[in-house]
């Protein structure tokens, strides 16, 4: 089990904390609003009403023992810059949320561990997703390669890995495969494992090769 803080109850920060205190962490969830806090206090393992502008509040919390703390006031940037900051300087690990590439910048500049852009990646994704009739999901990996998740091809339905022998005919890794039905995942499955039509592959590889086997029927 694992500690994390999570500062800022929004939409994005609640859903964040909550999931991580079912997946059974230990959640600390803090926001200036009394009413967002009272709305999760069941949700989370303890909740605490503080400002993330000021240092005496947020060093109250302990939150050096914690061993993440996710920042989520994205679109209060002077909260987000200051609570970075102020957290960086007690030693511990910050995960903050960036509303564009200017504030993530700045977090950078200030030391944190790492930017993410919640909404430009989702918007990424769904867009690669609405561009391919089988492609269901899309985790990219940087500018060249991605994990894309492909329902099965009509033409492969039957045949044994090996038999398509994807690897040498489009240049991607098929890394897993997944039952839509029984919901069961296989990791790198074997060579004579048959496709079926309700299985969905998570496929690994550049993106034009990725791009090539999306329109295979």
């Amino acid at each position: 089990m694992s500690r994390f803080a999570v500062i800022g109850l929004g939409r994005f920060g609640a859903t964040l904390a909550s999931r991580l205190y079912e997946l059974g962490h230990e959640v600390l969830g803090v926001d200036s609003s009394e009413e967002l806090v009272q709305a999760f206090r069941d949700r989370m393992s303890e909740v605490a009403v503080v400002d993330a502008r000021d240092k005496a509040q947020l060093r109250a919390l302990g939150l050096k023992d914690f061993d993440t703390v996710i920042i989520s006031v994205g679109e209060h940037l002077e909260a987000s810059t200051l609570a970075a900051l102020y957290c960086k300087e007690l030693g511990v690990r910050v995960i903050a949320r960036a509303v564009n590439e200017d504030h993530g910048k700045i977090l950078e500049a200030l030391g944190v561990d790492e930017v993410i852009y919640p909404e430009r990646d989702m918007a990424l994704r769904l867009a690669e997703r609405l561009s391919s009739k089988n492609l269901l999901d899309f985790v990219s990996l940087g500018p060249e390669f991605s994990i894309v998740e492909v329902a099965a091809p009509a033409s492969f339905i039957g045949r044994s890995l090996a038999e398509l022998d994807i690897r040498r005919r489009f240049g991607v890794h098929v890394i897993a495969v997944r039952d839509v039905l029984t919901e069961n995942v296989t990791p790198a499955p074997p060579p004579d494992a048959k496709i079926r039509d309700s299985d969905v592959l998570v496929v690994l590889g550049g993106r034009e090769e990725l791009e090539r086997f999306q329109r295979v029927k």
